[in-house]
């Protein structure tokens, strides 16, 4: 159950698109919703190198300070409107440990909420990575242009036999159980073929019926790949979201995207739902 979901705030332009598509959200569920604000702080600067004194750094954070006073005040107005329970949960932390900080916040809720980020925008991106591969909980990733008008009603599952997979149909069983539709894609790989697919399938529209879920079960073939064969596929069923295990690898000791994730990310023009 959804009943307790956080949205990161950072007082720019962005913040009106992410806070309504977390407030929708909680509508549907009657969640608690939490704004996380993270005000950045000067990290301490190579004194010897740049010839900062301890007045100078003190300056700095005292205007670091008085600039995240500015955002978190203006902040307070669009979630003193809210018809949901909210609240502004607000950090004073050094640059470096920003990203940290969010991570650790999102893995005490139920769901992370934010819009898909922009291709070129990878400060946020690289959030979103951060909070996939480490909050334990899944994050949902609403394009801005369908904030106004989300609707799960039909949702695309993307399924193997994988536990990226199984953790992104546990978290998604809220919406799974409201859907009026729910079609299960298993996509074709050098692996499988069509009736091993279809047997998988068959053991999790078994799992998900015992949960009151009735799922189409939805063999593909690969084509031009998982990506783009889900983004199809939702787009033939009109559906309002994809719900999808995120993968990834590491490079040294960062997560990375995988191909297929990374795609929906950039490509999808409905709502993501993705945990690992």
């Amino acid at each position: 159950m959804i009943r307790d979901l956080c949205v990161h705030l950072d007082g720019s332009s962005g913040d009106k698109d992410r806070l309504e598509a977390a407030r929708r959200i909680a509508v549907i569920f009657d969640a608690h919703l939490s704004g996380v604000f993270v005000n950045r702080l000067p990290d301490m600067p190579a004194t010897d190198f740049y010839g900062y004194s301890a007045a100078d750094f003190d300056e700095m954070q005292s205007q670091a300070r008085a600039k995240g006073d500015k955002i978190a005040a203006a902040l307070e107005g669009p979630l003193s409107d809210l018809d949901v329970r909210h609240e502004l949960r607000r950090f004073d932390v050094v640059s470096s440990r920003w990203q940290q900080t969010i991570l650790a916040e999102a893995r005490l809720y139920d769901l992370f909420v934010s819009t898909l980020p922009q291709e070129d925008d990878h400060e946020a991106m690289a959030l979103v990575e951060s909070v996939l591969f480490g909050a334990g909980h899944s994050v949902l990733l609403v394009p801005p242009k369908c904030i106004s008008t989300l609707d799960f009603s039909t949702i695309v599952l993307g399924w193997r036999n994988t536990r990226e997979a199984a953790r992104a149909v546990d978290e998604a069983l809220p919406f799974l159980k409201r859907a009026e539709n729910v079609s299960v894609c298993m996509i074709g790989d050098d692996e499988l073929g069509r009736i091993e697919r279809v047997t998988q399938g068959n053991d999790i529209a078994r799992h998900l019926d015992r949960h009151g879920v009735a799922v189409e079960l939805n063999p593909l073939p690969e084509g031009k790949g998982v990506g783009a064969t889900l983004l199809e596929e939702a787009d033939l069923l009109n559906a309002g979201l994809i719900v999808m295990g995120g993968y990834g690898h590491t490079r040294l000791r960062e997560w990375v995207l995988g191909g297929a994730t990374r795609e929906i990310m950039k490509k999808s023009e409905i709502s993501v739902l993705m945990a690992h």
